[in-house]
């Protein structure tokens, strides 16, 4: 993502609202967006390093910013048809390591499995989104 792209997001956070699920019958209007996660939809050759496609742009809350940095949960997301689920790792049948499991396929769209695919935060951008939570919240 280029300078101006970012650019163009940030004027856009103060209208957008958080496009995580936070549980059935809440409305994501009342979550305001305080970042963004993206998602890089590409690949990398070894000798040819290709420009990605596209990304994939979500808002995220602050709640949901926090969880994704934190180490107590997990989220599922589908990028076929952008669903998501939250999983609590202690609660967990599986042993779950990752901040975000991303889908290709998931329950919700399709019966087939397309692919599991995952990142984690780095430690400096949790430094970073942190303090912008902070910011806004004062």
């Amino acid at each position: 993502m280029d300078a101006i792209d970012k650019m163009h997001l940030l004027a856009d956070l103060a209208q957008s609202h958080c496009e995580l699920n936070h549980g059935p019958d809440i409305d994501n209007k009342d979550h305001p967006a305080v970042d963004y996660i993206v998602l890089p939809l590409g690949y990398e050759d070894n000798e040819v390093v290709e420009t990605t496609a596209r990304e994939l742009v979500i808002p995220v809350c602050g709640e949901c910013a926090q969880a994704i940095a934190g180490e107590e949960w997990t989220l599922l997301y589908c990028f076929e048809c952008n669903s998501s689920h939250w999983l609590h790792r202690q609660l967990a049948k599986n042993k779950y390591r990752h901040h975000v499991l991303w889908l290709r396929g998931c329950p919700d769209c399709s019966n087939e499995f397309g692919g599991l695919y995952f990142n984690d935060v780095v430690p400096s951008e949790v430094e970073l989104l942190a303090e912008m939570i902070s910011r806004n919240a004062a």
